[in-house]
This record gives structure tokens, C-alpha cells and sequence, in this order.
């Protein structure tokens, strides 16, 4: 390995959770920042990008826009129509009330006048004398116009033609997304660039909530990332700080990844951490790591066990629930249960109701509880992902699908090294 020719410090080279540049994949071989880039100069429709969280669309989106004019809202910000306006025009700088003067101005001036001649002699004067002043006067009226803060957002959006993007799009309440993507189908016809950006099985919510943009939706997925994919990721961090890991400790931390860059590039940063590397060595060293099992139990953090406890203890207003015995041993309610099954898994990260179940056999003694409980503790697991734990919702029930999505691939880690270890 050569020196390197520039130092760098480790939190500029592998940054979980931020913009990177040193480690940032385009991913070519999926040709996405192409197709992003065809869309923006083709425009007059919806662009639907989706992909699992932590998976890297923000940053493909802000890599793409970088030194690009945009506006960028948060789905999560948005509880109802006026307050999307309400962002919009903020982004946008956009006063909602103009003044204007009007006014007239009379002026008079003065003037001088002398009659008559030389007094007999030739000695002073002889005549009249008379002189006249005036004084400028200006009136005006000062003229005050208000609009809403929708139209002059609107209005400030179709004149200065900037792409929207509005991420975590299935934050919204399916009503509300309705009311934005119609409000937007004027500025989108004429050729606003709109970017949607949800989990996959939100990909559709845009069409499936307003029939009339069936065919003006383009949807770019965004997949899961591959084991040669995450592994780009130390392959352009070790160089730039001049250290090496070997093949076998890279497939097991890929292996751990979830196939999520995030996950990944937070892999680097510990491992680079753990063995004092806090920038570019001036000679190569080599990275080690001799208890694989507690560097992973290190880095499950304390939000996804603060989402499994409130997943686990579910809705407080009921206190009476049935205990039941697991087969490791332990004994929980119907909701530690759930989560038991769900981390047996593996976990999987998209769980078919029937998978459930089955898994449910599986760590429970005695039967598994019956379909409408089933049913009804994930509605609420649901419900409380969305509405107590903050950022993404770490599990996503899908009723029409029957399915249920472990949404962020920290709490799938927390599930298989807080939980299962």
C-alpha cells in the first residue's frame, strides 16, 4: 500500500448518518445518478424514489444537488396542507404581503421681476419691485397587498423552477399527501421537478391516492445494497488512512450490515476507533479485531432499545394481559412474545404474517395466541412506532400486504445482538 498523499481525520472518512465524500458509492453499475439527472432535465412529472431506510437515497439525492438550487422538506414536518405551505414558502424566502407607494408631487417656483429705469441724475434707481415664492407640496398613499402563504408559495415555485424534494414522504397522513400531490399538479405541468422519497412499500402511496397521476409517476427503486457494494465502503476509508483489514473480518461486519451503508460505514468508524486510528497513518497498519461478538454488542444503540421497550410494553391501558412462557425460559406478554418471534427470524426485515406465526410456534410453549391477538398487537406496534418513538418507525405493519417491515436496520441489529445474544 502507498502513503497516501493527503491526511485525513477518521470522522471525515466514514460518516454514519452524514453526507460522505471520501467513502460516497454512486453506485454506477444501477445507474442512478443518471437517471436522477435525465429526470431533472426532463421534468412534468412525479419522480417516486424508494428504497429501504438507510440506504442511502438522502445521499444520493444530496450528492446529485450539491451546488444546485433546491428545496428540501421533511415529510415528518408536515401534519397538514398549510403546513407544507407554510415550509415551502420558508425554503423559499417568500414574503406573503407587498407594499407599493403612490403619490403626486406640485412644485412652484420663484421668481423675481424689476420695472422701470435710472433715476434723472444718473443717480439710483427708479421702478417697481416684485417678487413671488412658493413651496413644493407631496402627497402619496402607501398600497399594502396580502396573499396566502399557498399562492405566493405556488407563485415563487413555478417562477423560479427549483426541485422539490420532499423526503420521508410516507410520514404524511395519506389525506394530506392527497391534498399535496394535487396542489402540485399545476407546478409539476408545468415542469417543476418533484422527488418523492419513501420506504419501498410507500413507493406507490402517490399514485394509489390520486388516480389522475397514474402515468405521471416515474419510480426509481433503490435496492438493497450488495456484499460488494458495502464493501467499497472500507475499500476507499482504509486507503485514504492507510490501514487494512483482512477479507475475513470485512465479510463478517458486511455480513452484520443489513445491507445498509449506514450500518456499514459505522462498522469502519468503531473498527478504526477501536484500534487507535484517528487519521491518515504516515506507514501501513493493520486493522484487528479479536472479540468480533462484544464489537458488535458495542454498537447497538440505545434508541433501538428504547424502541424495543416501548414496543414490548405496548399500550399502558390495558395491565391485565396473560403471561406466556417462552421456551428459552423467560416469561413475557403477548407483545415480548411478538418480538421474540420476530427476532428468531434472524431477523427477517420483511416478515409475512404467516412467517409470524410460524415463528411464533416455534419460541412460545403451549399454542400461539390467536390470529385477531396477533393481529391486533401489531396494529398497535404500528401505532406506536409512528406516534411515540421519534425519526423513521422501526417496524411498519402493512395490513393491505400482510406484511410486516422492520423499517430501520439499527433496531434488525438491536433484535439480533441486544436481543437474540
Amino acid at each position: 500500500m502507498k502513503a497516501p498523499l493527503e491526511t485525513f481525520h477518521v470522522t471525515d472518512v466514514f460518516v454514519p448518518g452524514g453526507q460522505p465524500t471520501i467513502t460516497y458509492v454512486p453506485r454506477s453499475s444501477l445507474g442512478l445518478e443518471e437517471h436522477v439527472r435525465d429526470y431533472l432535465a426532463e421534468r412534468h412529472r412525479i419522480l417516486s424514489l424508494s428504497g429501504p431506510t438507510k440506504s442511502g437515497k438522502t445521499v444520493l439525492l444530496k450528492s446529485i444537488l450539491a451546488g444546485v438550487p433546491h428545496v428540501w422538506i421533511s415529510g415528518g414536518e408536515i401534519t397538514t396542507l398549510d403546513r407544507f405551505w407554510e415550509r415551502l414558502a420558508d425554503e423559499l424566502d417568500t414574503p406573503t404581503a407587498t407594499q407599493t407607494s403612490r403619490g403626486s408631487e406640485e412644485t412652484t417656483t420663484t421668481s423675481k421681476s424689476a420695472t422701470g429705469g435710472v433715476a434723472p441724475a444718473g443717480i439710483g434707481f427708479q421702478g417697481g419691485f416684485s417678487s413671488q415664492t412658493g413651496a413644493a407640496r407631496l402627497e402619496g398613499t402607501l398600497v399594502t397587498r396580502t396573499r396566502s402563504v399557498a399562492g405566493a408559495a405556488r407563485k415563487a415555485l413555478l417562477d423560479r423552477q427549483l426541485p422539490l424534494v420532499i423526503d420521508d414522504f410516507h410520514y404524511i397522513n395519506p389525506a394530506v399527501q392527497l391534498e399535496i400531490v394535487r396542489t402540485l399538479k399545476d407546478p409539476i405541468f408545468n415542469g417543476v421537478p418533484v422527488i418523492v422519497v419513501a420506504v419501498p412499500h410507500r413507493a406507490y402511496d402517490s399514485v394509489r391516492i390520486e388516480t389522475e397521476m397514474t402515468g405521471r409517476v416515474e419510480q426509481l427503486p433503490i435496492a438493497f445494497w450488495s456484499a460488494e457494494e458495502l464493501r467499497l465502503i472500507p475499500r476507499e476509508g482504509f486507503a485514504a488512512l492507510n490501514v487494512v483489514a483482512d477479507d475475513e473480518l470485512l465479510d463478517h461486519l458486511i455480513r452484520e450490515a443489513f445491507q445498509s451503508p449506514h450500518l456499514m460505514q459505522d462498522f469502519c468508524l468503531g473498527l478504526c476507533k477501536d484500534n487507535g486510528v484517528r487519521e491518515t497513518q504516515a506507514a501501513p497498519r493493520g486493522l484487528e479485531l479479536p472479540d468480533l461478538t462484544g464489537f458488535l454488542r458495542a454498537r447497538v444503540v440505545n434508541a433501538s432499545k428504547t424502541a424495543f421497550d416501548l414496543l414490548s410494553r405496548g399500550p399502558r391501558q390495558r395491565k391485565d394481559r396473560i403471561t406466556r412462557q417462552l421456551k428459552d425460559g423467560s416469561s413475557t406478554d403477548i407483545y415480548g412474545a411478538v418480538l421474540a418471534a420476530i427476532a428468531a427470524t434472524g431477523p427477517l426485515t420483511e416478515l409475512k404474517y404467516e412467517d409470524l406465526r410460524r415463528s411464533l410456534r416455534e419460541v412460545m410453549l403451549g399454542g400461539p395466541p390467536q390470529g385477531p391477538e396477533v393481529t391486533r398487537v401489531l396494529v398497535e406496534m404500528n401505532k406506536i412506532a409512528r406516534e411515540k418513538i421519534e425519526g423513521e418507525p422501526v417496524v411498519d405493519w402493512d395490513a393491505g400486504l400482510g406484511t410486516l417491515f422492520i423499517s430501520d436496520p439499527f433496531f434488525a441489529f438491536y433484535l439480533r445482538w441486544g436481543v437474540r445474544a
